[in-house]
């Protein structure tokens, strides 16, 4: 066949081409720098207080902002902290400007703490 070294078969492969480059490996860590980041590091101890750092009122929140307040209600509600958790959803709530599927699971959160606290008995 003519023109067969213009075609597909016209490929030449060289292994000088290979370039035998020293990476490290992505998950390689030196000891030195274990060690320091082991030294510096601090355990994230969450105390109830992510809904202190909320800013209201809540208006436009960007879904960073939304998964905060989330967070902040599902904190408290773990913490059995109903009332505080109820508060916050309120606050939330007055916000004209929340999406309609943001605003029924935050009403979702404040109606389980509504519920949790009436199933509490009284002492």
């Amino acid at each position: 066949m003519e023109g067969d070294e213009s075609g597909l078969f016209n490929i030449a492969v060289d292994s000088s081409d290979e370039s035998s480059t020293d990476e490290v490996p992505r998950d390689f860590q030196s000891e030195e720098s274990f060690q320091a980041v082991r030294r510096e590091w601090k355990a994230k101890i969450e105390t109830g207080e992510i809904h202190k750092t909320l800013k209201f009122p809540l208006d436009t929140p960007s879904k960073p902002d939304m998964q905060q307040v989330l967070y902040a209600i599902e904190e408290l509600y773990f913490l059995r902290r109903f009332e505080e958790a109820i508060e916050v959803a309120a606050k939330i709530l007055e916000s004209e400007k929340l999406g309609d599927e943001f605003r029924s699971v935050v009403e979702g959160y404040r109606a389980r703490c509504v519920k949790k606290l009436e199933d509490i008995p009284p002492k």
